[in-house]
């Protein structure tokens, strides 16, 4: 509480991101601030990698519990974080104004609109004692923003809801993490800038003459969305069958790049063996090479709406869909309506199939119509982009 008495500058943020990474939206928005100036940006964290990371590349950031991180943390006036609060600091933040630039558009139920699974406790929880055990234990998930950004009215209904907040917290725009590449291009991340892996080097050679440049291999991102449902085991091991799906990239000239979800990331870690197939999963984010990916697969996960104004082709494979009606999050209602953007895969031979050259060149003649409306659903028309939006939200400031 007495963190609201401490008088806070305008013209200064903080941003900070999920389990201490440097990653998402609120990485782009800093990127971009520590660029253009626009606001003193100050990113907040409690990991050592990542304060040694930014500081090599003279970039203002400090440790959550250091005293200059304690001081920023009672002073500036702008949170922007990508979950919760504790992204920045959740017991210093009373005073501020507090932007929850969320990581993904939701299809599947998010905070409080979550009423299935292990995550509706911690939202919804029944009874009295319940209630107070979360305020406890989950503090950080139980405060809302102040604002948020929205793409459209649709995001509008669903962020409203499940962030109880009135429309007008709502902020008219599309990502930072969207928006940074599209006009920084020259940032862009070649694919072979990225990988410490062989394995894409590899790939160049063309057969028995070495002295010959192979064609540049087709990229195949799978990102599925985290199981929150499973205790044990490795549910891709029963979805795969990773030495035939091997094969069939080493025949087609394929790379599959397998990006688990953090709170999965472990289990990637026995599937790096296979040639062709390069685990990602350690990796800040993939927006930097996104456009340059020629498949996306995914089941829940709403990447795929970030790949949509790419024009990127994408196959859901949803291999565990009872199970994850059943026993995880329910997806949203309208989830189930829309119009078909993709091929849908129940079955890993149903998969392989997808993954044939010819398929993925079908794509987007075959979905041109249900894509182009999805698409204009997430993202509306003519939005502006995020670092315009907020600018104007801030406006100008005096310290």
């Amino acid at each position: 509480m007495l963190a609201a008495l401490s008088p806070r500058s305008a013209n200064k943020a903080l941003c900070g991101s999920y389990k201490e990474g440097f990653c998402d939206n609120s990485k782009y928005l800093y990127l971009h601030w520590q660029q253009t100036q626009f606001i003193r940006c100050i990113w907040i964290t409690g990991n050592p990698q990542v304060i040694k990371q930014l500081q090599s590349k003279n970039l203002e950031v400090y440790y959550r519990w250091s005293l200059r991180g304690i001081y920023h943390a009672l002073t500036a006036k702008y949170y922007f974080y990508n979950s919760y609060i504790g992204d920045i600091n959740q017991w210093l933040a009373n005073g501020s104004t507090k932007v929850n630039l969320w990581h993904g558009l939701p299809m599947k139920k998010i905070e409080f609109d979550i009423n299935t699974g292990p995550m509706a406790q911690v939202f919804n929880p029944k009874g009295k004692l319940e209630t107070c055990k979360q305020w406890l234990f989950a503090h950080q998930q139980r405060i809302t923003p102040d604002l948020m950004l929205s793409p459209s009215a649709l995001i509008d209904s669903l962020f409203s809801s499940a962030f109880k907040l009135d429309k007008t917290q709502l902020i008219r725009a599309t990502n930072p993490r969207t928006d940074y590449y599209a006009l920084y291009t020259s940032k862009r991340q070649p694919l072979d800038k990225i990988f410490t892996s062989n394995k894409f080097d590899s790939m160049q050679q063309n057969g028995n003459d070495a002295s010959k440049q192979a064609p540049q291999p087709s990229i195949i991102l799978y990102v599925p969305s985290w199981r929150d449902s499973h205790k044990q085991g490795n549910p891709y091991n029963s979805a795969f069958d990773w030495q035939q799906l091997s094969n069939h990239l080493v025949a087609n000239n394929q790379l599959f790049l397998l990006r688990l979800h953090p709170n999965e990331a472990s289990l990637a870690d026995e599937l790096t063996e296979y040639a062709n197939i390069i685990n990602i999963s350690q990796l800040e984010d993939v927006y930097g090479f996104l456009q340059q990916v020629d498949l996306l697969i995914t089941d829940y996960s709403s990447l795929f709406i970030d790949a949509l104004p790419l024009n990127t082709p994408i196959c859901f494979y949803r291999f565990d869909e009872a199970h994850y009606q059943q026993d995880c999050r329910d997806m949203y209602d309208y989830a189930a309506k829309l119009p078909d953007i993709a091929p849908k895969c129940t079955y890993f031979d149903e998969l392989l199939t997808q993954l044939m050259p010819e398929t993925i060149a079908k794509q987007q003649k075959d979905y041109q119509e249900g894509y182009r409306n999805v698409s204009e659903l997430f993202w509306g028309r003519e939005t502006p982009n995020a670092f315009e939006a907020l600018e104007e939200k801030i406006g100008p400031r005096t310290e």
